[in-house]
Order: structure tokens, then C-alpha cells, then sequence
């Protein structure tokens, strides 16, 4: 993986960094106003424009979009004293654009190997259906967004598997990129806290987020909340762990510091399967530069311990993993469950997608909670189904054999589905990531079936002319 781009390759990037150039130029100045409308407008725009020309660019600038709308929104919010919601939709309104291509063209897309992705999608409609039977209309609207569009844009890269490598590639140098600047950032937002930062941690009733002051705040960088960035880094760094680039190593100490002071357990539960799971079915040679990369990650945090003002939040953090039964955090989950359990037992059918009903910090916590409270149980099940099938085809024998290839994206979807438990990783900005490994694994997957394919009827022809 080389980040070194030549110049033929920063022309077709010039739309994307010429809306960059415009939007940096705006943020910290007064004409950061502009950005309410501009942003998300231009968003769509350059997103359009990719989304014709080249899908694996497209890919590359959503993610990137994912990365660092919610900076743009808090610095937006700060220089104009105003608490705007178009900016922090607009990843979500981009990925319109390719839920249109699939309803477009339903009849090419749905095939026998997508069937999971609809079996997704109607226990969303069910989920969709359910809201507005309790006459939740808006909060139907703002389900579809955050559930839906993620499958449909994991149901696009599926029909574009001819293009998986440049749509991967895409993907991993977004990622990467994303992972180096969201851990330089949290360094900087964990010992200084920017005004813009602090002003909305005051705004918001977020107490799982510490205090706005240096050393006090739980990490969030350029994301919106300690948890989401941990995924997010989770992901990042797992695909670092597989690259041969020198890049590789300060994108594991950046992003591995910042995860570490998210204080985001479930992420970092996570990310140790996620290593066990590669150091177990990697190459010799790429076990030992797994383990070698682990122990110098390892030295960092042993380090980090040597820092009085690290030392004593990351010890506590620890120290939670040996003693559950008072941990604030697990006792509010056990009560959460409790309460979704009875819930259930007098509304089976659940209380429809996207409604609050004053369950919207436990649903952030738990996939399972989530999936049940939005879906009800018919929904979870076909839900809980769609998702088993693509683990099945991600893990099958075939994709075993084939693991060069897939071994990066097993990786990060066996992180996020230990973690799955312990946070929602099923709609919002999480399932973004989900639906696009469950994406691009399928393309590489029917990729490799139509090779395998086409190898054999080349092994037969020669026998029938014979």
C-alpha cells in the first residue's frame, strides 16, 4: 500500500481538493456560515460527480466524509454560535445516491448472493412499517437513513465487484488516512482540548464523554463520540497491521494511542480478537510482523503508564476488566437488557425504527438491544439471519483457501462483531463500516468463484476437442 500519489492520479482527485480547499478557507473565519448549506450542497455534488466517473473514488471520499463531518460540524457550530443539523446528515444524504442506483436497478442487483442484503433491508421496511404505525413518521424518515443506506451502499459494492481491487484499494487508503489523522488529532484533543471541541461538550448532555479540560476528556477526535472513533480506529488499525509501507508504523502508534484514550473497552476487546483471529491465520511471515507489531504497540501503552497524567486513567480503565460486578458502565447494561426484555414481553413487535422512547442511550450501547427495540422479534430474526448468512459466506471453506485476499476484511468484521455486543455497530455511522467490508467481501468472493470458474471450463474445453 503506497500513499506516494502521482500527478496523473491528483488530477482525477482535483474536484475533491478543490471543495477541500474551499471548505478549510471558510471554517475558521467568519464566513464559516457559508458551510451550512455549502457543505452538505458541495458534499453531494463532488459525491455525484465520483459516483459517475469512478466508484472506487466515490468510495474513498464517502469514507473520507465520515471521517470529518463531525469536526466540520463542531467547528461550524463554534464560529457561528449555532447548533445546525443539515452538516452532520450529510454522510448519510451521500449515501442516497447509491440506494437510488440499487432501486434503479433492482432487477440486476438482486441475485441469489445478495439475498442477505434484503433480508436486511426487509426487516428494516418491517422496522419502517412499525413506526408508522404508532405514527413515529419522522423518526421512520431518520431510521431509513442511518439503517438503511449502509446496506444499500454495501449492496453497490457487491454490483461492482468487477472493480473490487481499485474499490478496496479505495477503501484502505481512506481508512488509513482517516485512522493517522483521527489518532494525531485525539493526542492533541486528550492535552490541549480545542475550543471548538469544549464548547460542544458543554452543549451536548453527553456525560460518558469527561470534562472539557486537558487530560479530563475522553477521546473523541474527529468523530462524534469515544465510542464511534474507537470502531472506527479498530478498523483502521487491523488494516494497518497487513500493510508492507513504512507508513504503517506511525499509523499504528497515532491510532492506537487515540484508541487507547478513548477508554473504549468494547473497541479494545475488539480489536484483540481481531489479532488473534489474523495471527492465527496469517502467513508465517506475516505472523511475525503481526507479533512485531503488537509488542511495539504494547511498549507504547507500558509507556503511556510512565506519564502521571496517563497513568492514572488507564490503570482505572483496566482495572474495570477485573471487577464487572461494580462497574458502572456493565450494571447499566444488565439493567438495559432487563428493561428490553420486559419491553418485549408486552410489545413483541417493537417500538419501530428510529423512535426514542427514551431507550436511545442503551440502543447506543448494544447492537442486540438496538436490533430488538427497533426491529421487535420477527425483525431481529430475519435481521439476525441476513447477518449470519454473510458470516457464513465471509468464513466458508472456499474463502478459507482464499484467505490472502479477504484475510484483512475478516479481520475487521470479526472485531466489530465480538464488539457488537457492547456497542451498536448495526445502523448510524458503525454500519457504514459493517456493510462496506460485508461489501467489498462479497465482491472478492464472486470475483474469485467466476476465476475458479472460468479456470475450469478452460480445463475442459481441451478434453472435448480431444
Amino acid at each position: 500500500m503506497k500513499f506516494a500519489l502521482p500527478l496523473e492520479k491528483l488530477r482525477a482527485y482535483r474536484l475533491i481538493l478543490a471543495f477541500a480547499a474551499v471548505v478549510v478557507g471558510l471554517m475558521f473565519t467568519p464566513g464559516a456560515k457559508l458551510l451550512i448549506l455549502l457543505y452538505p450542497c458541495g458534499c453531494f455534488y463532488v459525491a455525484f460527480s465520483t459516483f459517475r466517473k469512478d466508484s472506487a473514488q466515490f468510495l474513498e471520499f464517502a469514507t473520507w466524509i465520515f471521517f470529518l463531518t463531525p469536526f466540520v460540524r463542531r467547528v461550524v457550530d463554534y464560529e457561528t454560535n449555532a447548533r445546525e443539523m443539515a452538516i452532520i446528515s450529510t454522510p448519510f444524504v451521500i449515501l442516497v445516491i447509491p440506494l437510488l442506483f440499487v432501486v434503479m436497478r433492482w432487477r440486476k442487483v438482486a441475485t441469489r448472493q445478495s439475498a442477505p442484503f434484503f433480508y436486511a433491508i426487509a426487516a428494516i421496511l418491517y422496522g419502517v412499517f412499525i413506526a408508522c404505525a404508532h405514527a413515529q413518521f419522522s423518526s421512520a424518515a431518520t431510521g431509513v437513513m442511518t439503517w438503511l443506506t449502509p446496506i444499500a451502499f454495501g449492496l453497490y459494492l457487491l454490483s461492482e465487484r468487477e472493480h473490487v481491487s481499485a474499490l478496496y484499494n479505495g477503501f484502505e487508503r481512506a481508512m488509513l488516512g482517516g485512522t493517522f489523522v483521527a489518532g494525531a488529532y485525539g493526542l492533541i484533543q486528550y492535552f490541549i482540548v480545542p475550543s471548538w471541541d469544549a464548547a460542544w461538550m458543554r452543549s451536548v448532555d453527553m456525560v460518558t464523554i469527561g470534562q472539557p479540560e486537558p487530560t479530563e476528556v475522553r477521546v473523541f477526535s474527529i468523530l462524534n463520540s469515544p465510542q464511534i472513533l474507537a470502531a472506527f480506529l479498530m478498523v483502521g488499525i487491523l488494516m494497518a497491521y497487513r500493510m508492507r509501507s513504512r507508513w504503517k508504523y506511525p499509523i499504528l502508534l497515532a491510532g492506537v494511542a487515540s484508541l487507547a484514550l478513548s477508554f473504549a473497552r468494547s473497541a479494545w476487546i475488539g480489536l484483540l480478537a481481531g489479532l488473534l483471529f489474523l495471527g492465527f491465520f496469517a502467513s508465517p511471515k506475516e505472523r511475525i510482523r503481526t507479533i512485531t507489531a503488537t509488542i511495539g504497540c504494547a511498549l507504547l501503552v507500558f509507556a503511556a503508564f510512565n506519564v502521571p497524567a496517563l497513568a492514572d486513567a488507564l490503570s482505572t480503565r483496566f482495572s474495570t476488566f477485573t471487577d464487572l460486578r461494580h462497574d458502572e458502565s456493565a450494571l447499566d447494561r444488565k439493567e438495559t437488557y432487563a428493561q428490553v426484555i420486559e419491553m418485549l414481553q408486552h410489545s413483541p413487535t417493537g417500538i419501530g425504527l428510529g423512535v426514542d422512547n427514551g431507550m436511545a442511550d442503551a440502543e447506543n450501547d448494544s447492537s442486540v438491544v438496538a436490533v430488538l427495540l427497533s426491529l421487535g422479534i420477527p425483525g431481529a430474526l430475519v435481521f439476525a439471519v441476513a447477518l449470519c448468512i454473510c458470516a457464513c459466506t465471509l468464513f466458508s471453506p472456499r474463502a478459507v483457501r482464499d484467505r490472502s485476499q479477504l484475510l484483512g476484511l475478516q479481520c475487521c468484521f470479526v472485531g466489530l462483531a465480538v464488539e457488537s455486543p457492547l456497542n451498536n455497530v448495526i445502523n448510524a455511522q458503525i454500519a457504514f463500516l459493517l456493510w462496506s467490508l460485508i461489501g467489498l467481501s462479497y465482491g472478492i468472493r464472486a470475483t474469485q468463484q467466476n476465476r475458479d470458474f472460468e479456470r475450469n471450463q478452460s480445463r475442459v474445453r481441451p478434453l472435448i476437442v480431444n
